[in-house]
């Protein structure tokens, strides 16, 4: 396997420094404390080396030692991929908790919804559903239909009137729509009615607020630091900070509405869900075929549905190649990762005895792209989760527990994420630039901020909406 950070001028030199410590070290090094034992080779740099390219970092490892393996990672965290060795460490195993405050992307996607569900993810869907997700979903979605503005001449024009309105960042507006949609049932009421506070008084305000505050606390180092620093470098580093930032005043003033409590809810929740569902997007973009498929299974399976109808779990059932679709991009675009653990006690994962005390992180970026799991790992084809003997459906790519007991959380991410993709593509035309650089980020692995995102309304929508066009070209008023 190879770096994807070919772009960079440390990219082949990180992993030369990785390998040759991996042959330098011998067969095993300890971790910990002495008794500790796993293959590889820890180094100081590692942290910064995963964090700046998770998947090359833990190819090279694979590579030279498997898929257990020793790393100077997270207080020397050994990372274990395969279905088998992570449900042996799941057993053996407790959750590290963060200590202190709560951190963000720690605890399973809707959890709150999931405990009141009884673990079932279909009752907390409806639960979520009932709450108002769908409403509060097509009303963000029809927000983003430009309407008409008269305009008085060419003396009124402003600069604004210049730009696309159809054109809006893709990552932001996704924890925008998304935090308004799961806030009936995240925080018991819909941003309209939350109690009005100065700077948040609006829809718009809450939203702009969330997106801000979630940017700059997931919001990763530079990777030209992070690489710098693994190469020894003198470089400026910015590391990620989970709960550092607070995206400024409007930030600091959705914490104090919410508390951190509901605030660490919605952003548990609605970050992995935004990052899949702009990955999905962005990937459909690059798979014609497969754009062009969902969308005949998509208008199949909403024959004789209204425009706005809601988009059930019966609805879903009745979109297999979304489903597929979906498990595809969560495998090979992870936005998350499980919670790191502790053992308890003496176990084996993957033929290597870990005993108790060894810190154990379920890493997506080695489980995911396990030949013996998956043929062809580092192909994007969703037809392998079609049939059987295709790899098991991928089990570390949220947050939360790892392998079988985050399976219900992970089951009701991906209903909700397929729910918002499937109104998004059913409102829109949805275009993601080709050239746009691919999910990236720790501890959010995502598209990046900056990547465009171009949803032009289908006439229904326009019509409703009130769009349209001039001769003269585009006159628009934005929400």
């Amino acid at each position: 396997s190879s770096c994807s950070c070919s772009w960079c001028p440390f990219s082949k030199m990180l992993l030369t420094v990785a390998s040759t410590s991996v042959r330098a070290s011998g067969p095993r090094m300890a971790v910990g404390t002495p008794t500790i034992t796993a293959p590889g080779a820890p180094t100081a740099r590692d942290e910064a080396m995963f964090m700046a390219d998770p998947r090359g970092f833990c190819a090279a490892r694979i590579s030279e030692v498997g898929p257990v393996f020793a790393t100077g990672a997270f207080g020397g965290a050994v990372f274990v991929g395969g279905a088998e060795a992570v449900e042996s460490v799941c057993a053996a195993g407790t959750p590290i908790a963060s200590g202190g405050q709560r951190q963000p992307l720690e605890l399973a996607p809707f959890a709150p919804l999931l405990a009141s569900a009884g673990g079932d993810w279909r009752g907390a869907y409806e639960s979520l559903c009932a709450a108002g997700f769908h409403e509060e979903l097509y009303a963000g979605l029809f927000a983003w239909v430009p309407k008409f503005k008269e305009t008085g001449g060419f003396s009124t024009f402003r600069f604004e009137d210049f730009i696309d309105p159809r054109v809006r960042k893709a990552l932001p507006g996704a924890r925008r729509l998304l935090f308004r949609a799961t806030a009936p049932a995240l925080l018991g009421s819909t941003l309209e009615a939350l109690p009005p506070r100065e700077g948040l008084s609006t829809v718009r305000e809450w939203g702009k607020a969330y997106a801000a505050l979630a940017s700059d606390r997931l919001a990763p180092a530079s990777r030209l630091s992070l690489l710098g620093q693994a190469a020894g470098l003198s470089l400026p580093a910015r590391l990620p900070g989970l709960g550092g930032g607070g995206g400024g005043e409007k930030g600091a003033l959705l914490a104090a509405a919410l508390g951190e409590g509901r605030l660490a809810d919605a952003l548990d929740a609605v970050e992995p869900t935004a990052a899949l569902v702009t990955s999905m997007l962005a990937m459909a973009e690059r798979q014609g075929g497969w754009s062009a498929r969902l969308a005949a299974e998509q208008k199949a399976a909403l024959t004789g549905a209204g425009p706005e109808a809601p988009i059930d779990a019966a609805v879903l059932d009745e979109m297999p190649l979304l489903h597929a679709f979906a498990l595809e991009t969560l495998r090979t675009q992870p936005p998350t990762r499980p919670q790191r653990l502790r053992l308890e006690r003496d176990t084996a994962a993957g033929g290597v005895s870990l005993p108790a005390g060894t810190v154990v992180a379920a890493e997506p970026f080695v489980g995911h792209f396990l030949p013996a799991d998956y043929a062809s790992p580092d192909s994007f084809d969703p037809e392998r989760f079609l049939g059987a003997g295709g790899g098991p459906p991928p089990s570390l790519g949220l947050c939360g527990p790892a392998g079988e007991a985050g399976e219900a959380s992970r089951q009701l991410a991906l209903a909700v994420a397929k729910a918002t993709f499937v109104q998004l593509r059913r409102m829109f035309e949805i275009g993601v630039a080709l050239d746009a650089p691919p999910p990236g980020g720790y501890p959010l692995h995502a598209l990046p901020d900056s990547v465009d995102l171009k949803a032009v309304a289908n006439m229904y929508y326009e019509l409703q909406r009130g769009a349209a066009k001039t001769s003269s070209g585009l006159f628009y008023e934005k929400d």
